[in-house]
């Protein structure tokens, strides 16, 4: 299962403790506004804190929660009009205030709407910065609309309110924008009173994902709503985002002394509109760890499984106090899962030797952590649908995936120094260096440490320091390198290929070129003439099994890469002899003879391979695609054979 990314109710990092606590706050505050922020980087959990308070007021029908997201608005219409419409109509709407105060709801869309007009005209000189629209220059803006526009579509809307106003003579007793606010304020006292309820609490998300001038019309709206009592405003943004949304929008604030003061306004700008900031703590390695092994057992059972729930609890507790405990234990999970662990033990094993790594890499970011996650659990998901999800191992794909995300160089060292049976020998070298190590260094802790002192004796550590390759020396003198290849499990004894083909989405690192020298050489020998293929016929007989098999493979892709199969391509005398040293290549052959097209092949396909193909069943395929040829060869070929049956 793919772990959601967006907010949840689950709270898997404790942040219920801070919902809880601004629930408090709100209840505290009685009939007067207050305004609160919740606080913290991109991923740390803001949004399913905003979340939480609203699912802590469920139950309370005195409270009325209303969501207000402003990057989802972003680009529709004016920021200011937008929060207050949508805080108006859901009001309305959840309370069924259309018909319990009709009045009331008629005048509070009134002035909404009449603020709206004024931004739709502003390219006319009516806008809201000019503090009085007086009734004449609506009038004119009217006449201008009618008959200097030539788009009907676009001002359309804007005529027709313009017109409906101009009817309404009681909007008009005090044309400036501040009696509108005015009214507005008053309208809304009266709806909040209509909808018999203490506290409506607005929730406000996605501040810090908007343009710097959305940003700035949010939350001057929210400052226009704090004059209203019974309100409480609970913004989640990073407030270094706000900051910079109100430095960008008001960037040369100069004091008495003529010094630009920006930097410093914009952290006084945030500090009079949110009256209790709250910054969502970042994890520490044990809750990291703690939330790693939550996400992963999450991914296999679904969260309303009662052990599922039994565990986050024991989580909770934990996390409340993670400087007096090591986390999860083994011990924890068995006692929890009982018979049940064997269908999560994978998901543990994984979350044991990922965690200390990607904890430390993500910063205990929660949405790094769950991100990371997720392409794991993809990618394996996409390995099995491609048909090789049982060459996958999890524990292998995880470790190299965090080698591959924060550590990329060494990552692509490892495939450049992998061999063509997909195996890193200098990763077992360090793996079996640092064993060796860690062994002498158990051992010397054991000692006294005046027999310590006295021995001089040559370790195996300084023999195999002395033996070691380049590349090995200079992988053991990278701390997070050594710290990686020492996490469980070791892969350097293991075929990498699958999990390299796993991760061809970004760059093919291992199946550009045949990496043995050897291998090459021979490849480039057998693509060459009859007298040089001679030549090194000894080293094409000692080749194993699978080396000859990789040969006959990066031959037959050079032979069918020729395109023009009316001659005989270069490499056919390669292939044959190779074949003829190694018999088990016999159906090899035999595939590639059957892949070339039987209508464009030249008569040299009727010959020669009686060299190498000596066993009874590949003989009789051959004679059975030579039958085929007979007749869907073409002229040339048909003549050939008939040749060769006289």
């Amino acid at each position: 299962m793919i772990l959601s990314d967006n907010e949840t109710k689950v709270d898997m990092l404790n942040n219920r403790a801070i919902a809880k606590t601004v629930v408090e706050l709100i209840k505290e505050s009685q009939d007067k506004p207050i305004s609160i922020g919740i606080h913290g980087d991109w991923g740390a959990g803001k949004s399913s804190v905003l979340e939480m308070v609203e699912d802590e007021f469920n139950d309370n029908p005195d409270i009325e929660c209303i969501k207000f997201n402003g990057w989802k608005h972003q680009g529709f219409e004016d920021a200011k009009i937008a929060l207050m419409s949508a805080i108006v109509s859901e009001l309305i709407e959840k309370r069924n205030l259309g018909k319990v105060c009709e009045d009331a709801v008629k005048k509070i869309w009134k002035n909404i709407n009449w603020m709206n007009v004024a931004k739709g005209a502003g390219s006319f000189a009516l806008t809201m910065a000019t503090g009085i629209p007086p009734i004449g220059l609506l009038s004119n803006v009217l006449e201008r609309l009618q008959g200097g526009v030539s788009d009907e579509e676009k001002v359309k809307a804007t005529i027709e309110s313009v017109g409906q106003y101009l009817k309404d003579a009681k909007v008009f007793e005090d044309t400036s924008t501040t009696k509108e606010f005015a009214e507005f304020q008053a309208s809304f006292s009266d709806l909040l009173k209509a909808s018999k309820i203490k506290k409506l609490v607005v929730l406000i998300d996605d501040l810090d994902r908007c343009l710097p001038e959305v940003t700035i019309e949010t939350l001057e709206a929210v400052r226009l709503f704090m004059f209203s009592n019974s309100t409480a405003f609970v913004i989640a943004a990073d407030e270094s985002m706000i900051e910079y949304a109100v430095k960008k929008h008001f960037p040369d604030v100069i004091d008495l002394s003529d010094i630009n003061i920006g930097k410093e306004f914009s952290k006084r700008y945030l500090e009079k509109l949110i009256q209790v900031p709250f910054r969502i703590p970042t994890l520490g390695e044990v809750e990291a760890e703690m939330y790693i092994t939550l996400l992963l057992i999450g991914s296999r059972l679904d969260e309303n499984d009662k052990d599922f729930e039994k565990l986050l609890s024991i989580s909770i507790d934990k996390m409340k106090k993670p400087w007096k405990n090591q986390g999860l234990t083994i011990s924890n999970l068995h006692e929890v899962f009982k018979d049940r662990y064997k269908e999560v033990s994978n998901e543990i094993t994984v979350a044991n030797q990922i965690s200390p790594i990607l904890a430390s890499n993500t910063n205990g970011n929660p949405r790094k952590i769950k991100r990371f996650i997720n392409m794991f659990l993809l990618r394996y998901k996409i390995a099995e649908a491609r048909g090789f999800g049982d060459e996958i191992e999890l524990p292998v794909l995880a470790k190299l995936m965090l080698a591959e995300n924060y550590l990329g160089e060494f990552y692509k060292e490892i495939a450049m120094e992998t061999e063509e049976n997909g195996k890193c020998k200098v990763l077992e070298e360090l793996e079996n260096h640092l064993m060796v190590v860690k062994r002498e260094t158990e051992i010397a802790n054991e000692k006294d440490e005046a027999n310590k002192n006295n021995d001089e004796e040559i370790t195996s550590k300084t023999i195999l320091e002395n033996k070691m390759s380049e590349k090995c020396k200079k992988w053991s003198e990278n701390l997070e390198i050594c710290n990686w290849i020492k996490a469980e499990p070791y892969v350097g004894n293991i075929d990498l290929r699958p999990y390299y083909f796993a991760s061809k989405e970004k760059e093919d690192y291992f199946f550009k070129q045949v990496k043995s020298e050897k291998l090459r050489f021979i490849i480039d020998g057998l693509m060459g003439t009859s007298m040089y293929i001679a030549g090194i016929k000894d080293k094409i007989e000692v080749l194993t099994a699978e080396e000859s098999k990789y040969v006959f493979d990066v031959l037959s892709q050079k032979i069918l890469g020729q395109g023009n199969i009316s001659r005989r391509p270069k490499g056919i005398e390669g292939i044959i002899e190779l074949v003829k040293l190694h018999k088990e290549l016999q159906n090899n052959l035999i595939g590639l003879i059957r892949s070339f097209k039987m209508d464009e092949v030249g008569a040299w396909i009727c010959s020669g391979w009686d060299k190498c193909i000596v066993d009874k069943e590949p003989k009789e395929q051959l004679s059975n695609y030579y039958n085929l040829l007979s007749e869907s060869g073409n002229q040339f070929v048909k003549i050939a054979l008939k040749t060769m049956k006289r």
